[in-house]
């Protein structure tokens, strides 16, 4: 009898599904004279409906400002109170999830946009996806 329940769940899961889920990985980089940026978008797709952001960047300065990192990433986080802005490395780090109110990454949470849509997007803006 037990056998026959999870038989039946197994096929009701197999039927309906967990939705359709994607993720979308897209790096980009961006140099100039004072720091090297590396950003990351990890962006979840279900159903053709982004549910979830993860906005990461990495600024890898000139060993001359290594000893103001404290004071850059303290300024970063007074202009930009939506990300978290951490040192790791000798890099600053700033990471933001989800975008609430469409302020900054232009992207909104359940907007619907299909997998090949958003990458076609992204790569239009320089980043580079997988």
């Amino acid at each position: 009898m037990k056998k026959k329940y999870m038989l039946l769940l197994f096929c009701i899961v197999l039927l309906t599904g967990c939705g359709n889920r994607e993720s979308l990985v897209c790096t980009s980089t961006t140099e100039s004279d004072e720091a090297t940026s590396y950003a990351t978008l990890d962006i979840d797709i279900k159903d053709n409906k982004i549910y979830d952001i993860e906005f990461t960047v990495d600024m890898e300065f000139p060993e001359e400002y290594t000893s103001q990192l404290r004071a850059i990433a303290s300024n970063i986080q007074a202009s930009k109170p939506y990300m978290e802005v951490y040192i790791v490395d000798n890099k600053i780090r700033m990471i933001t999830t989800g975008d609430r109110d469409d302020s900054f990454l232009g992207i909104k949470i359940d907007q619907e946009i299909t997998y090949g849509e958003l990458k076609e997007v992204l790569e239009l803006q320089g980043y580079t996806c997988k």
